[in-house]
């Protein structure tokens, strides 16, 4: 754990996780990246219009026994409206990514960097990927842009950038998902879930 204060206000962000990369500050708005032991601005917040929402940033929930601590939320558009996506970890400090989109909920977790995970050219609609032996298929490729970052993240999020990103369905309703920039990719593997099984911890 690492005490960072934002370099325009001079207002604590509190003790950080070592896997944190950027940091918004609650105060001003300011977004920073964690430069190893630097902070170097990150451009705007942008603006997160008030929605309702099953639950939000510093709220606890709980999924199949295990409680998650939402520590980031990040607004992202594209083709069909908006979702949010939260950035949240145990007790063990484990970070997951809940994805919340028209009321459906996904729970995914970050996958490091693995060479099969490539496509052979543009992803598509139809077009199949294999990991670790098991098929997956794209059903949703489309072009995010974000819209408005809170709290903290492992990756380093830019509102106004455009992502494109790709959403695979496995024959036992796997979620795998790839988010694609300039500079490198991500991905992630989960399930949607009921979202009557995510619970909001009462503070």
């Amino acid at each position: 754990m690492q005490d960072f204060h934002c370099p325009n206000c001079g207002a604590s962000f509190g003790p950080q996780l070592a896997s944190t990369r950027m940091m918004n500050c609650e105060f001003c708005g300011t977004s920073v990246v964690i430069d190893g032991d630097r902070l170097r601005r990150a451009g705007s917040q942008g603006v997160m219009h008030e929605v309702p929402l099953l639950f939000g940033l510093r709220d606890a929930v709980t999924l199949e026994r295990t409680t998650w601590r939402i520590l980031g939320h990040a607004r992202f558009s594209y083709g069909r409206g908006t979702w949010d996506e939260f950035w949240a970890v145990d007790d063990q400090e484990n970070g997951v990514w809940f994805s919340v989109d028209e009321g459906d909920v996904a729970i995914q977790w970050p996958l490091s960097d693995d060479p099969t995970l490539r496509f052979n050219g543009e992803p598509r609609v139809g077009r199949s990927l294999t990991y670790k032996g098991r098929a997956f298929t794209a059903t949703e490729v489309e072009t995010a842009i974000c819209e408005a970052v809170r709290g903290s993240f492992p990756e380093v999020l830019q509102v106004g950038e455009s992502y494109r990103f790709v959403n695979l369905t496995g024959e036992d309703g796997e979620l795998l998902s790839g988010e694609f920039w300039p500079e490198g990719q991500s991905w992630s593997l989960g399930a949607w879930v009921d979202p009557f099984d995510v619970k909001k911890v009462s503070p």
